[in-house]
C-alpha cells in the first residue's frame, strides 16, 4: 500500500511542477514577437516642416532630422482631371535635402522614412 501512495504522491508532484512551469511561461513577461503581432497597429509619424524655394522654378524642400539616408514619397494632384501623381526622392546622406518642383500641382502630401525606420509626414506652408 505504501508504494501505491508514493506513486500517487510522485504523480501529484509532477503535475504540480508541470502546472507551475506552464503558469510561469504564460506570466513571465516573455513574448514571442512572431506570435504576439497585433494587426491594425497605428504608427504615428513625426511631422517635419516643408520649405519653399525659387531658383527659376518654384519648389518644395524637406530635411529629415535623423538617419543617414531617407526616402520621401510625394503625392499630389493636377491637370484638368485632377489625377493623382506620385514622385519619390532619396537623400543618400544625412545633410542632403529632398527637393521637388511644384509646377501646377496641388493637394501635396509627403511621407518619408529614414534608414532607421523612423517615419515622417511633411507639413506644407499655408497657401496665400
Amino acid at each position: 500500500m505504501e508504494t501505491q501512495q508514493s506513486k500517487i504522491g510522485l504523480v501529484v508532484i509532477i503535475i504540480l511542477i508541470a502546472g507551475g512551469i506552464y503558469w510561469y511561461s504564460q506570466n513571465s513577461g516573455v513574448h514571442n514577437p512572431t506570435l504576439d503581432v497585433k494587426t491594425d497597429t497605428k504608427v504615428s509619424a513625426t511631422t517635419v516642416q516643408v520649405g519653399t524655394f525659387y531658383d527659376g522654378k518654384d519648389g518644395y524642400t524637406l530635411s529629415i532630422p535623423s538617419g543617414n539616408s531617407s526616402i520621401c514619397t510625394w503625392n499630389y494632384t493636377g491637370g484638368s482631371a485632377a489625377i493623382p501623381y506620385i514622385e519619390t526622392t532619396q537623400a543618400r546622406s544625412a545633410t542632403e535635402k529632398h527637393t521637388i518642383y511644384k509646377y501646377d500641382y496641388y493637394d501635396w502630401k509627403v511621407s518619408c522614412v529614414d534608414d532607421f525606420g523612423n517615419q515622417y509626414v511633411g507639413v506644407f506652408p499655408k497657401s496665400e
